[in-house]
């Protein structure tokens, strides 16, 4: 029996694969950060006594420890992921800022002290991308469970047209290819029902507020090193065209 394999759809899983390994890395560094930062001391405005109230003033001291600090935890956790340098490549300042933001990016970078306020919006950031990873991991297994989907109704399609053409090869008379033509007939209205489908999924994909994706459609953004970025079509387009092939031989 002939194997039915479609190596477009191989391809998209297996980047699919890859894909959701990198998230799961990147989620469990952002959470290291998140330990590495808790343990980081957080500047205490200094106070001026007026009469009996009390002032807070900005800190006047010399730079503290703590920004620094912050800065080797988001190099030694983020930056350090196995796949950091072929995925971005980028320096801290311009991974900081797509993360967390320019403003904060340029505080991190750039400020005397790590106040309350700056701590607290940087945490906030952190758990957001990771959320955001979280949320892009969800969409990425949908497109895997429904990529499975397809490929095994596919395959089924397909295992059903090879018996016809078997069929056609040594077929002989009207009615014998009449009713080959009959059964192609009916597998290429399932082919086409399962283009449709997957149009459908293509057309409907849910926004994603991923700041990597960087204005890029999920498809293309999933499959943007593979030949198509719509690789169940490619491979349901490669049916009909056999589907349709076959047809034109009953006709002889």
């Amino acid at each position: 029996m002939t194997a039915i394999t479609h190596p477009t759809i191989e391809a998209a899983l297996a980047e699919i694969d890859a894909e959701r390994e990198i998230l799961a890395t990147e989620r469990e560094a952002f959470r290291s950060l998140i330990r590495r930062v808790s343990e980081v001391t957080v500047e205490a405005p200094q106070t001026t006594a007026v009469g009996t109230a009390v002032t807070a003033t900005t800190p006047i001291q010399a730079a503290s420890s703590s920004l620094p600090e912050i800065r080797t935890a988001y190099r030694e956790t983020v930056m350090a992921v196995p796949h950091y340098e072929s995925e971005y490549g980028e320096s801290l300042g311009e991974n900081l800022t797509v993360e967390v933001g320019a403003s904060l990016a340029e505080q991190i970078l750039e400020g005397d002290a790590l106040t309350r306020p700056v701590y607290d919006a940087f945490l906030g950031a952190v758990r957001q991308a990771m959320d955001e990873r979280r949320r892009v991991n969800q969409y990425v297994e949908r497109e895997r469970d429904s990529l499975q989907g397809f490929d095994a109704s596919l395959t089924e399609i397909e295992s059903a047209v090879v018996e016809a053409g078997a069929e056609l090869t040594s077929a002989s008379g009207t009615r014998s290819l009449s009713r080959i033509d009959g059964r192609l007939a009916t597998l290429q209205s399932r082919c086409e029902d399962l283009a449709s489908d997957r149009q459908q999924r293509v057309h409907d994909r849910p926004e994603t507020t991923f700041d990597r994706i960087d204005g890029l459609g999920v498809f293309e953004y999933l499959y943007a090193d593979l030949e198509t970025a719509t690789p169940a079509l490619s491979a349901i387009a490669s049916c009909l065209g056999t589907i349709r092939d076959h047809r034109r031989r009953c006709l002889r």
